[in-house]
């Protein structure tokens, strides 16, 4: 039998990034650290214990990776997830989605939109999150 490494679609990389996994229809957040990275998935860590749903978004600011993950295994505090998107369910590559790059307007524009939901809530601007998806 192969090595781990050895039978890994993709190479990857160890690390020590701040990630957010969100979950919850984007209501709930939670911070962990990724561990290891690839193209296919990656190694989450934890504060403590924690238990996750089964799938999520991960967000990973310094890669500008946002990603649709499955945990598949755990260990209570590592969790090993894949990355899921409509080509790798249909057995395809893998990419990250993309990111909003900072075109000139976008953040204001954004913002306003923030503030504008907040008022018709009747909630804080800060409990209001806003999310820009793009389609191929």
């Amino acid at each position: 039998m192969k090595p781990a490494e050895q039978r890994r679609a993709s190479p990857r990389l160890h690390t020590l990034l701040k990630g957010q996994i969100i979950y919850d229809n984007r209501l709930s957040r939670m911070e962990c650290t990724v561990r290891d990275l690839s193209e296919a998935g990656a190694r989450l860590v934890f504060a403590q214990p924690v238990k996750i749903p089964a799938e999520f978004e991960l967000q990973v600011p310094r890669k500008k990776l946002v990603q649709r993950a499955q945990v598949m295994w755990y260990d209570g505090r590592n969790y090993g997830i894949r990355f899921l998107d409509d080509d790798a369910e249909a057995g395809g590559h893998v990419e990250p989605l993309p990111v909003a790059r900072e075109i000139s307007g976008v953040p204001e524009i954004l913002e306003e939109a923030c503030q504008r939901v907040a008022r018709i809530l009747g909630v804080p601007v800060e409990a209001i999150q806003l999310k820009i998806e793009f389609r191929r």
